[in-house]
């Protein structure tokens, strides 16, 4: 696996770091830490199926839950030349999308129950609580702003049968 160099992979990296860090994440992966929690954040995508043209049900749902994070397609990253007195130097700033999945616990007619759909929004909240306090730390993404850009939302019944029932969200994080 290529290792994170630059600024567009490194800011990425500091995204999965802080959210590997939530503990809200942590619990959904049933991870021990926070370097358990991270195997489960990719970088732009998943890892190629084992068959090498499709990942199958079974992969899907072992995968879950899961997180993707991947520079904004809109204003993703700007860096801007700065100079004052005797500082010269660039800012940086850029917009990362943090897509979040997980296999629906609990199911009626192919699509989350109620209560499902309320859970996984209390999980999201938290988990952008949790965000929000680490910002800035060491080793974590300094962001400014955290929000909904998509969802919460799920499968389609017709992709039951081949992803399973799950359930998603795309927040958007703005540094």
């Amino acid at each position: 696996m290529t290792a994170p160099a630059g600024c567009l992979s490194l800011a990425q990296e500091y995204l999965r770091a802080t959210l590997a860090a939530s503990a809200a994440w942590q619990s959904e992966c049933n991870a021990d830490d926070a370097d358990a929690a991270k195997e489960r954040i990719y970088q732009h995508g998943l890892p190629a199926p084992a068959d090498g043209e499709a990942h199958t049900k079974e992969e899907l749902m072992g995968y879950r839950p899961y997180a993707v994070v991947f520079t904004a397609e809109e204003r993703g990253f700007t860096r801007t030349f700065e100079a004052g007195g005797d500082r010269f130097e660039f800012d940086q700033h850029g917009r990362l999308t943090l897509r979040l999945y997980r296999n629906s616990p609990d199911n009626q007619a192919d699509e989350p129950t109620a209560d499902a759909n309320l859970t996984f929004f209390n999980l999201v909240g938290e988990i952008m609580d949790e965000m929000s306090e680490l910002a800035g730390g060491a080793g974590y993404l300094a962001f400014h702003t955290i929000g909904l850009l998509e969802g919460p939302y799920w499968s389609h019944p017709k992709l039951a049968e081949t992803e399973g029932i799950w359930q998603g969200v795309d927040l958007l994080v703005e540094w």
